[in-house]
């Protein structure tokens, strides 16, 4: 796929995934794009995960949260390679048809590295951290290798998204036993997109529960995230979990105002 392309709207997108997110809360959307244009980005976006990581410690001296994975967030910003494919309006149109929205802005962007033994990531919500309008965000998962079945991906409770929030906290082990508790007793049966081939994502909605498990391989497991949200969203005031993203995702806008600031650039149209 040539950069032109990236820039312009996905013809993978169906009604019938647009239904399957709406229903579900998440979809896996293959051949979003083409595996070469995973493979040209790779190397630039691990370049930029490496350089700007900010955990040093040796994985067994981390908690849960930081052995899940090794984060860098906003690549767009670091370099112009990162930005061409964080932007590109094949991946944001595809958030708008799921989202039922005409536009959409970026949130933020988050590589989400899931090292040689890295552990799991516990069950919880992302909008828990969001200072934003309910239903008006979704993440898009697109792994930078084949996902395969001994690694997997992520995990989902189908429809979890409408019971809002859940109350869970932030990723932790305390979030983990408490939503997995409610899975058992309400006889849930968590759903997996299973193996991912280069150039498939799926995209989840803030309220929808998921995890991922740990990484038993020898080699990394490379994933970008974006998060998208619809134009026009309002901002919320902060709960204590939020204020963090409330100050650092949204330009210096406050609450009650919406989403529109230089670092939230509209993506699609």
């Amino acid at each position: 796929m040539a950069k032109a392309q990236l820039d312009e709207p996905s013809p993978a997108v169906t009604p019938e995934m647009v239904h399957a997110y709406q229903r579900d809360g998440h979809v896996c959307i293959r051949g979003l794009i083409d595996a070469e244009t995973v493979l040209n980005y790779r190397p630039i976006i691990e370049e930029i995960s490496d350089s700007w990581r900010y955990e040093k410690r040796p994985i067994e001296d981390r908690e849960t949260y930081g052995k899940a994975f090794l984060q860098v967030h906003n690549i767009w910003q670091k370099s112009m390679l990162c930005k061409e494919i964080v932007f590109a309006k094949c991946f944001a149109h595809a958030a708008s048809q799921l989202l039922g929205v005409e536009s959409v802005r970026i949130y933020h962007d988050q590589t989400l590295f899931k090292e040689p033994g890295g552990g799991h990531t516990p069950w919880h919500q992302d909008q828990t951290y969001w200072p934003l309008e309910p239903g008006s965000a979704v993440t898009m998962w697109l792994p930078l290798s084949e996902i395969t079945e001994e690694v997997g991906s992520m995990y989902f409770v189908s429809g979890s998204h409408q019971i809002g929030e859940f109350g869970a906290g932030g990723i932790s082990d305390s979030s983990h036993e408490k939503i997995q508790e409610w899975i058992d007793g309400k006889g849930h049966v968590p759903f997996t997109h299973g193996a991912m081939a280069l150039g498939d994502a799926t995209f989840h909605s803030g309220f929808t529960l998921h995890s991922a498990k740990p990484n038993p391989t020898l080699v990394t497991r490379p994933v970008l995230t974006i998060i998208y949200v619809a134009d026009g969203a309002e901002i919320l005031d902060p709960t204590p979990m939020q204020e963090f993203d409330l100050k650092l995702w949204l330009g210096g806008r406050q609450p009650g105002e919406t989403v529109s600031s230089e670092i939230n650039p509209q993506l699609y149209p």
